[in-house]
């Protein structure tokens, strides 16, 4: 499931001379708060807002209600017609718009379509180097995708380099040298993410992968019982089952749900 960054669409807030939001602007946010809410709601009132001349913010709305409903294919044209026309208006949300509908685009599998919009996103200036690295993030997991090995390395250096904080940037590195045999990196990268987000099971099942392709079958069996012992009911845990399995281990957890 992709998630839906928030720092894309701002809040109404007063401008920088201390005047108060515009009406298209308070609506805005009111309509971002309900799409978190209601999407449905949200989509119903994005599109009358449209229809009645809201303009590009009526449709980022649109777009983004649509996304927060899971309905992604919808929401691409409208994510980029807001896109452009803040881009028209010269509103710098038109970086965040153009990257949102890349990330919807990710969603549904369009990985030209992404790659198309989050291009756009990352030549403007207007963002923060933490929403640059999120977008080179999923410029990654894009080019991963186009079988572009290499420049999904070359982001994600980007992105490790803008936000040293963001442990997805570590793991992401993390899985591709592991993927392209580059052990050592894979360690030194997972090294990383694990402290940043010690308490992710993504995180603890990348470490097991990585442990079992060195070599280190204990290190990998205690990295994937942490994994059912952090989330286990989760996705990963259902992957750590599944490589203990593999390893002849016994992989249901106590009833406790802590790891033995």
């Amino acid at each position: 499931m992709i998630l839906l960054p928030l720092f894309l669409f701002q809040s109404a807030v007063p401008a920088s001379d201390g005047s108060l939001p515009t009406i298209d602007e308070v609506q805005f946010s009111e309509c971002i708060k309900q799409a978190e809410i209601d999407a449905p709601s949200a989509v119903a009132q994005a599109s009358e807002w449209t229809q009645k001349g809201g303009g590009y913010l009526a449709r980022a709305c649109h777009g983004y209600a649509l996304a927060t409903d899971f309905k992604f294919d919808l929401a691409i044209p409208l994510l980029s017609e807001a896109a452009r026309g803040a881009e028209a208006k010269k509103d710098g949300r038109a970086a965040r718009f153009w990257a949102q509908a890349g990330n919807a685009a990710i969603a549904i599998g369009e990985l030209d379509v992404a790659l198309n919009a989050l291009d756009r996103a990352r030549a403007t200036a207007s963002l923060f180097p933490s929403e640059r690295a999120d977008i080179e993030i999923d410029r990654a997991r894009t080019l991963v995708g186009l079988n572009r090995n290499g420049e999904a390395e070359a982001a994600l250096t980007t992105a490790r380099s803008l936000a040293p904080e963001n442990a997805t940037a570590w793991l992401l590195s993390a899985t591709l040298a592991r993927r392209e045999n580059k052990l050592p990196d894979a360690l030194a990268f997972i090294q990383t993410a694990a402290p940043l987000s010690p308490r992710d099971p993504a995180v603890a099942l990348e470490a097991g992968n990585i442990a079992i392709a060195a070599g280190d079958e204990t290190s990998a069996r205690k990295q994937w019982e942490q994994v059912i012992a952090i989330a286990p009911k989760s996705r990963q845990a259902d992957s750590a089952r599944a490589q203990l399995a593999a390893l002849g281990s016994s992989t249901a957890p106590p009833k406790d749900g802590q790891s033995r």
